[in-house]
C-alpha cells in the first residue's frame, strides 16, 4: 500500500527533518506535463505533496511560465491533483497501475480552450495573452500530455535513477541511456556517493594502521 503524501515540512514521517528545498518545484523533465507530475515528489517513498494549498498551484503556474491566471480555488486545486495523477498513470509503462478513468480525466481537462499565446511587437518573442484562467492553464497542461502520450517521445520517457527521486523526464541523449533527471542535481549526488563509498572500501581494504 502506498504511503500517504507528506503534506508539509512539519508533517508526518519525519518531514520536519527534510531540507527546505525539497518543497521547491522541480523543472527538470524537459516537458510541461512531466514537470506537472513532479509536483508530487519521491513517489512511493516520501510522497512529498507540493500542492498543499491553492496558492501552491498559483506559484507552480507562474514558475512553469503559464502566466498568472488569477486566484486558485480549492476546487481548482483538486482538479489539478486529479489531472496530475491521471497523467502519471498514463505515462507509466505498467498498465496495471493506471487509473481506469485516466484517459477520460485528461480528455475532460483538455476540452476547454487552452491559454492563447501572442507575439510581441517585434514578432520574435511570445507570451500568454492576459486574462487567462486556471481552467485554461490546466487545459494547456492536459493538451501537452495528450501530445506526449500519443507521439513518439513517449518512448523516450525515463524515470530518474536517483535513490529518492522519481522524476520522469524526456531522454534526449543520442544513445538514449541518460539516467538522471539532472546531472547537476541527482547525477552529482550519485557521483559523490560513489566516491565516498570507494574511499570507505579503500580504507577497509588497507586495514588498521600499525601502532608504534
Amino acid at each position: 500500500m502506498d504511503r500517504q503524501p507528506v503534506s508539509s515540512p512539519a508533517g508526518a514521517d519525519g518531514a520536519e527533518e527534510l531540507p527546505s528545498d525539497v518543497w521547491e518545484f522541480p523543472f527538470r523533465s524537459g516537458r510541461l506535463c512531466l514537470d506537472f507530475v513532479a509536483t508530487l515528489g519521491s513517489r512511493g517513498q516520501l510522497n512529498l505533496e507540493r500542492f498543499r494549498e491553492p496558492g501552491d498551484l498559483e506559484r507552480w503556474l507562474a514558475q512553469a511560465g503559464l502566466g498568472e491566471p488569477g486566484p486558485v480555488s480549492p476546487a481548482d486545486l483538486a482538479a489539478a491533483v486529479r489531472l496530475r495523477e491521471a497523467i502519471y498513470g498514463l505515462v507509466l509503462l505498467d498498465p496495471g497501475r493506471r487509473r481506469p478513468d485516466a484517459a477520460r480525466v485528461v480528455n475532460q481537462m483538455a476540452a476547454p480552450a487552452p491559454l492563447a499565446p501572442e507575439l510581441d511587437d517585434a514578432g520574435r518573442g511570445s507570451a500568454w495573452a492576459p486574462g487567462g484562467t486556471v481552467t485554461q492553464a490546466l487545459s494547456s497542461v492536459a493538451r501537452d500530455a495528450i501530445d506526449l502520450l500519443s507521439g513518439p517521445l513517449i518512448a523516450q520517457v525515463r524515470s530518474c535513477a536517483g535513490p529518492d527521486c522519481t522524476i520522469l523526464f524526456i531522454d534526449t541523449s543520442r544513445p538514449g541511456t541518460r539516467r538522471w533527471c539532472s546531472m547537476e542535481a541527482c547525477g552529482n549526488q550519485a557521483k559523490s556517493a560513489g566516491l565516498r563509498q570507494q574511499r570507505r572500501q579503500a580504507r577497509l581494504a588497507s586495514g588498521p594502521a600499525s601502532g608504534g
